[in-house]
């Protein structure tokens, strides 16, 4: 049961950023937006993870280059 709350949890949070970001878009260019989530996500990381746990953090992170797909942008003809 807990992991189906901690599901829903994660899916809310992720449409909460999601909103945001889409908010922030009509203010910054994504480069500064995705440069400023990575900064922020760092440092929640660097906060609630061991030195252990954080390099393999950064670990993962680095690895999963080939696994992480662009959003979608819709084309205007």
């Amino acid at each position: 049961m807990k992991n189906k709350k901690e599901n829903i949890k994660l899916n809310n949070c992720y449409q909460d950023m999601f909103e945001k970001i889409i908010e922030l878009q009509t203010k910054y260019n994504n480069e500064i937006i995705a440069g400023t989530m990575m900064a922020q996500a760092l440092r929640l990381y660097k906060t609630n993870l061991t030195d252990e746990g954080f390099k393999a953090m950064i670990e993962v992170i680095a690895n999963s280059e080939n696994n992480i797909k662009p959003f979608k942008v819709p084309k205007i003809n």
